[in-house]
């Protein structure tokens, strides 16, 4: 009987230790408050993948692992080649309309108005255009990654 207590309380603070760790960890990530109108964002060259794009960081960083918000101003006529990511891909349209194709080719899109929400899972090739100038957020985790995809355009 005392032997099963003993193991007992023994597992109880192994059990406890391990909680408290989790919660030390949990803690670290804990997020930053993030308040930002849009006077506030600050927009920079975008990934070389898409000239012309311009890019806001608002939240995290989305060259490193963990969650990241951005937002891509993309000008008008601007095509992004078929191309695909390591992680998903989750974007909410803010502006203008985007022209979403799954694949390599053009063949029926998808199109997305502002107010539009898409997410897209790793590794599955894609394709977008747009016909005016519109301005995309990507609310995901990092690290992110752009691959093209051959054959694409």
């Amino acid at each position: 009987m005392k032997r099963t207590m003993l193991l007992l309380m023994m597992l109880f603070f192994s059990l406890a230790t391990v909680a408290v760790a989790a919660e030390k960890k949990v803690a670290k990530a804990a997020v930053q408050q993030v308040i930002m109108v849009p006077g506030d964002i600050q927009w920079h060259a975008g990934p070389p993948a898409i000239p012309g794009a311009q890019m806001a960081v608002l939240e995290g960083d989305m060259t490193k692992a963990g969650f990241f918000v951005v937002r891509l101003k993309l000008p008008a006529g601007t095509k992004i080649a078929p191309h695909f990511h390591d992680k998903v891909e989750r974007v909410t349209v803010i502006s203008g309309t985007v022209k979403l194709a799954m694949g390599v080719t053009q063949d029926n899109p998808t199109v997305l108005p502002a107010g539009s929400y898409f997410a897209i899972p790793p590794k599955k090739a894609h394709n977008a255009w747009v016909d005016e100038e519109t301005v995309v957020q990507i609310a995901t985790h990092g690290p992110w990654s752009l691959h093209a995809v051959k054959g694409g355009k």
